[in-house]
């Protein structure tokens, strides 16, 4: 059905093979999209209501407790420089999301039902121009063309909304990491430890068994534990009820439980933000996700790749994400934001060991298109200098520019343009040949119905 849908939407004409509600991993990230404006407009204009197809009582819905959304995100990029071929590569998205109000259904105050389906398709750019990045270079793609159960849990808020208790299937980076996803290269989008560590954090659209604390201090203050089952069987993309249905195949077994532990200060007032802390530890006896790479050395023996030795230590990380408004300039949200992210993966187990990210963004850049965004960002991956790759010690640099186009209510155009230094680390493929810096443009799509 949901196929069908992706095939519809493109007939629509509302973009290139037109193709996430909330939040990827280094091989898959979460297409967050601009929410549409609420309350509903009472005008009814095609050009400027938040759906395509209109209200069709979604309002009266929300009213009652069941707040829905459908959404199709698509991103179309193209390599004109760099890799081993010039080639073009279209991969997307689309996303069901249900959340049920119990106090209203069900005289549970504070009570709430979330649900969220994402059907995916398309391919990798990197893999189609032979770019050997390190990050994704379209990030919507990923984690399998298949319908995944992204989210089904149940949270109840207590004490004046003060503590909340969350539980069932869920991404991490629901509810920890970096949330926004307003760029095309992963370097930039979603929750950054998935994207260095994605063999055993899984963000969006892979969901795990897992509970979740939240507990507010003060107003803009919060602390925020969860555990999650770390299972590899929720990659596969060949038994359906391993990643669809909200269990796992008893012959197989997690490979540890992941830890992740963080604390919010959210100022609010006219410059708000979100400066998030945190860092996480999982406690299984392997390397990133089993890759190959890193040396550890035995008197005697000397350098061995380590997932040969198996280690009891566990793996671990830390990190810290700012997203802070800087300027005031209109009645709406025009004006200047900024992010910075930092991830730091221990070295000993993690063949890319540390990403940064900076980036900027400007709403309402003209003053007769009010909606209208520019982004600007800078990063980079770095590769363990242990690693048994020829891109060992050397960082990933890419840039990226856009220009975000609100063409009607209910559909956005991004125009992006990437630059990509050192894709792998230093240039190299996996056949040890060095490769050109690569040029990716290309346009996010996203549409609301």
């Amino acid at each position: 059905m949901l196929h069908r849908s992706v095939n519809a939407a493109r007939l629509c004409g509302v973009g290139i093979a037109l193709s996430s509600l909330l939040s990827g991993g280094a091989y898959a990230a979460d297409l967050l999209t601009k929410a549409p404006p609420l309350p509903y407009a009472e005008t009814d204009d095609f050009w400027t209501r938040p759906y395509l197809f209109g209200d069709l009582g979604r309002t009266r819905l929300k009213e009652q407790g069941i707040d829905i959304g459908l959404t199709l995100g698509n991103e179309s990029v193209g390599n004109v420089s760099g890799g081993s071929r010039n080639t073009a590569a279209n991969a997307g998205q689309l996303w069901f999301g249900a959340k049920l109000d119990m106090g209203k259904l069900a005289g549970i105050p504070g009570g709430t039902v979330g649900l969220t389906l994402v059907d995916r398709f398309g391919d990798n750019l990197n893999s189609e121009a032979g770019i050997p990045a390190l990050q994704l270079t379209n990030e919507v793609f990923g984690r399998g063309n298949i319908l995944r159960l992204t989210q089904l849990y149940y949270s109840q808020k207590l004490f004046d909304d003060r503590l909340e208790i969350k539980g069932g299937r869920l991404p991490v980076g629901s509810d920890f990491f970096f949330g926004l996803c307003e760029f095309i290269n992963l370097t930039f989008c979603g929750g950054q430890p998935g994207n260095i560590q994605g063999g055993y954090i899984y963000n969006w659209p892979v969901s795990q068994w897992g509970g979740v604390v939240h507990y507010n201090f003060a107003k803009e203050l919060t602390l925020s534990v969860g555990v999650y089952d770390a299972n590899p069987n929720y990659l596969t993309t060949s038994d359906s009820s391993v990643y669809f249905l909200p269990g796992v195949p008893s012959s197989s077994r997690a490979s540890g439980v992941l830890v992740p532990v963080e604390l919010v200060w959210a100022p609010s007032g006219p410059l708000n933000g979100t400066w998030r802390l945190g860092g996480w530890y999982d406690d299984a006896s392997t390397i990133d996700g089993g890759l190959p790479g890193i040396i550890t050395t035995i008197p005697g023996v000397g350098g061995v790749p380590d997932q040969n030795l198996g280690d009891q230590r566990g793996r671990y990380g830390i990190y810290e994400s700012i997203l802070q408004r800087l300027t005031v300039e209109g009645p709406k949200a025009q004006g200047w934001y900024t992010f910075l992210n930092t991830t730091v993966a221990d070295h000993r187990t993690s063949f890319q060991d540390y990403q940064i990210a900076l980036g900027f963004k400007h709403t309402g850049t003209f003053s007769w298109r009010p909606d209208d965004e520019v982004g600007f960002a800078v990063g980079t991956t770095h590769v363990n200098s242990a690693a048994l790759s020829p891109n060992a010690g050397g960082n990933e640099v890419p840039i990226e520019v856009w220009y975000g186009w609100q063409a009607t209510g209910w559909m956005n155009l991004k125009f992006d343009a990437q630059y990509v230094i050192n894709p792998g680390g230093r240039g190299y493929n996996g056949a040890g040949v060095k490769t050109d810096n690569a040029v990716v443009l290309g346009m996010r799509t996203e549409v609301h119905f």
